[in-house]
C-alpha cells in the first residue's frame, strides 16, 4: 500500500470514530448535532450548523479533545463531507441555549432542574465561562441560613436583597415588570456591596480567585460593552452590578455609561442586529446596583435631564437612618466594618445551595399546581401593594406604579422563599424590610425630583444627534428614489441622507457635519462608542481601529464603489428608540 492510501485510510479511520449520536433544535429552530468518540468518556456539548460552518477550529478542537486525532485538514474535510452527505432527521433533542426556565424545566449550568418532556442538551458557547462557573453550591443550605440568613434578621436592606435574588425564577408567574433596577445609595464604606454579596450568596460565587472577593456581582466596568452577554448569563435570576465609580473615566462619562445600560436592560431584550442568528432574545431579571451617587446625581454630571421613565427603572434606595452604615443591627459585633468582614468572608464559603433549594421547590409546585402558584404570588403582591399605598398616602409620598410592581414582585417571591424554608426570618420581618426600603426610596425621590427639576438642560451628543434627525430629515435626500449625479449633487449640500441598506433605513451624514453639529471630533468619538454598543450606529470591521466609525456608503451613481462616499452612519430605529424610552 502506497503511503497516499495508508495516510487516506488512517484518515477514515480517526473520522470513523466521530458518532452523530442525533440532531436537534434550539429555542429558535437552529440545527444542532450531538456528537461522540468512540472509546471516549468525554462529552461533546452539541454544536449548530452556524458553529461548526463559521468556526470549524473550536467543532474540530472539541472532537480532537474528546480523543478524535483530526489533526490534518484531510481529516477534518473528511468529517464535513460525512456531515453533508447525511439525510437529516426529525428532532431528537432540545437545545438550551441560555440559563433559566426552558418549558418546565430550569437550566443551570451544570444542572436541569426538573424532568423535560423531550431530552434537553445545553449550549452556552456565547457566554462567558468564568460568569457560568460562579453558579455553584458550597455548603449546605443550613449552614448558609446559619451563618448569612440569621444575621440579615433586622437588617431590612439585607433581607431586601436577600429576597431579590429570589424574584428571577418567579417572574414568569406574575405580572408586571419583568425586568428592571434596584440600587442601593450612599457614602463610601457603609456596607453597601456586602448586601450585594449576600443577594449573590443565593446563587453562587465566583470561581476565579481574581473575581472571588465580590462573590456573585459582575462590575459596571466588565458590563458596560457588554450588556447583552452579560444580560443573558444572569436570565431568570439575578445580575448585581457593583460601584458605579467603575463605569466610565470621568463623572459625565459615567453618568451616561449608566444611564444607557439602565435603558439596556430595562428593555429585556436582545438589540436586532445584522449579525443576529435567528430571532433576537430577551431575558427576564431584576438587578442590583450599588453607588455613592443617586441617578439624579448621575444625570446631573452627565449634563442631562431625567424623569419618571428613568427613575422607574432604576430605583435608588438609600442607606437606613441609623449610625452602623448599611445595617440597623450589627448582631453583637463590634462594628458595621466587623460585620462586613464577616458576610463577605461566609459568602464566600456557603453560597448556592438556597438557589437549587428554591427551584426545585418551584419546579415541583408548578407541576402539581401552577395556578394555585400564581395565586399565591398575586395575592401576596396585592396585599403588599395595599399596605405601601395606605402608607404612602399618609405621608403624601407619590408611588410610581412600574417601581411599586417590582417591590411587590421581591415581597411576593420572598413570602415563597419563606414558605419552602430558604429564609430564616417571618414574613412580618420581611414586609417591614421591603416596606422600609420602599419608603425610603419614595422620600428620597420627592427630594431628587427637585435636582432634575433645576439641573442643567444641556444636551448630551444622543440628544442633539436625535434633534437633528427629527428636525432635519424632512431635508435630507432620500436616495432610495435613485442615487444621484456626482455632477449634479454636491456632496454635504443637504442636512443628510435617507438610505435602505440591506434591507433597513438608514440615516447617513457627512463627517464634517456631525463635527459641526456635537462640537468636535471628541464628542463625536463619546456618542460613537454609545451608539455602537447600542447597537444604533455602524463601524468599520473588527479588525480596523476601534476609533473609526466612518464608514462607506453608496450615494451617488456610478459602477463599483465609484459612487461611494465616507459617512457616519445611523439606523433609523434611533429615533423609535429614543421615542420607546
Amino acid at each position: 500500500m502506497t503511503k497516499s492510501k495508508q495516510l487516506d485510510q488512517d484518515q477514515s479511520i480517526q473520522a470513523a470514530k466521530v458518532i452523530v449520536e442525533g440532531e436537534g433544535v434550539d429555542e429558535w429552530g437552529n440545527r444542532y448535532f450531538k456528537f461522540s468518540v468512540k472509546g471516549s468518556k468525554k462529552t461533546i456539548p452539541p454544536f449548530s450548523v452556524s458553529q461548526i460552518v463559521n468556526n470549524q477550529s473550536e467543532f474540530m478542537t472539541a472532537l480532537i479533545n474528546a480523543g478524535a486525532s483530526l489533526f490534518t485538514s484531510n481529516s477534518q474535510r473528511t468529517i464535513l463531507k460525512q456531515l453533508e452527505e447525511r439525510q437529516p432527521e426529525d428532532p431528537s433533542f432540545k437545545v438550551a441555549t441560555r440559563l433559566g426556565w426552558n418549558g418546565s424545566v430550569f437550566v443551570f449550568p451544570d444542572e436541569i432542574v426538573g424532568t423535560p418532556k423531550k431530552p434537553l442538551e445545553t449550549s452556552f458557547s456565547d457566554l462567558k465561562p468564568q460568569m457560568l462557573a460562579k453558579y455553584r453550591c458550597k455548603g449546605t443550605l443550613k449552614d448558609w441560613q446559619d451563618k448569612i440568613g440569621s444575621l440579615c434578621i433586622r437588617n431590612s436592606r439585607l433581607i431586601f436583597a436577600a429576597s431579590l435574588a429570589c424574584t428571577g425564577p418567579v417572574l414568569r408567574f406574575v405580572p408586571g415588570d419583568k425586568s428592571g433596577g434596584f440600587e442601593l445609595v450612599g457614602l463610601g464604606e457603609t456596607g453597601k456591596t456586602c448586601v450585594a454579596i449576600i443577594a449573590g450568596s443565593f446563587w453562587g460565587c465566583h470561581l476565579v480567585l481574581e473575581f472571588r472577593e465580590r462573590g456573585f456581582c459582575e462590575t459596571w466596568h466588565t458590563t458596560s460593552g457588554k450588556v447583552e452577554i452579560t444580560a443573558f448569563a444572569h436570565n431568570d435570576t439575578i445580575l448585581l452590578l457593583d460601584e458605579t465609580k467603575l463605569a466610565g473615566d470621568n463623572d459625565k462619562q459615567r453618568g451616561q455609561v449608566v444611564l444607557r445600560v439602565v435603558f439596556s436592560l430595562s428593555e429585556g431584550g436582545e438589540r436586532e442586529r445584522l449579525t443576529n442568528v435567528g430571532s433576537s432574545r430577551g431575558w427576564r431579571f431584576f438587578f442590583l446596583s450599588t453607588s455613592n451617587l443617586t441617578l439624579a446625581e448621575m444625570a446631573q454630571q452627565a449634563g442631562t435631564t431625567i424623569g419618571e421613565a428613568e427613575f422607574g427603572r432604576l430605583v435608588d434606595i438609600p442607606l437606613p437612618v441609623n449610625r452602623y452604615g448599611i445595617y440597623e443591627d450589627l448582631h453583637g459585633f463590634e462594628s458595621g466594618a466587623a460585620l462586613t468582614d464577616a458576610l463577605k468572608s461566609r459568602c464566600r464559603s456557603y453560597c448556592g445551595t438556597p438557589s437549587r433549594e428554591f427551584v426545585r421547590k418551584l419546579v415541583e409546585e408548578m407541576a402539581e399546581d401552577r395556578d394555585g402558584l400564581k395565586k399565591y404570588l398575586r395575592t401576596r403582591r396585592k396585599g403588599y401593594l395595599k399596605r405601601v399605598g395606605k402608607l404612602a398616602e399618609k405621608e403624601g409620598l407619590k408611588l410610581l406604579n412600574r417601581v411599586s410592581g417590582r417591590f411587590a414582585t421581591v415581597y411576593a417571591a420572598g413570602c415563597l422563599a419563606i414558605k419552602y424554608g430558604i429564609f430564616p426570618w417571618s414574613r412580618n420581618h420581611l414586609l417591614q424590610a421591603i416596606l422600609s426600603c420602599h419608603l425610603d426610596s419614595a422620600r428620597l425621590l420627592k427630594d431628587q425630583s427637585q435636582i432634575t427639576s433645576s439641573s442643567s438642560s444641556v444636551q448630551t451628543p444622543r440628544q442633539k444627534l436625535v434633534t437633528y434627525l427629527t428636525e432635519q430629515q424632512a431635508e435630507f435626500l432620500d436616495l432610495s428614489a435613485g442615487l444621484p449625479d456626482r455632477e449634479e449633487h454636491e456632496f454635504g449640500s443637504v442636512p443628510g441622507y435617507i438610505a435602505s441598506h440591506k434591507g433597513e433605513k438608514w440615516y447617513y451624514v457627512a463627517p464634517e457635519q456631525l463635527r459641526e453639529l456635537l462640537g468636535g471630533q471628541s464628542n463625536v468619538k463619546e456618542l460613537a462608542k454609545t451608539l455602537v454598543a447600542d447597537g444604533l450606529m455602524a463601524k468599520l470591521p473588527e479588525s480596523r481601529s476601534e476609533s473609526r466609525w466612518v464608514v462607506q456608503r453608496p450615494i451617488f451613481s456610478g459602477k463599483g464603489n465609484k459612487g461611494y462616499e465616507r459617512v457616519y452612519a445611523f439606523r433609523a430605529s434611533i429615533l423609535e428608540r429614543q421615542a420607546a424610552g
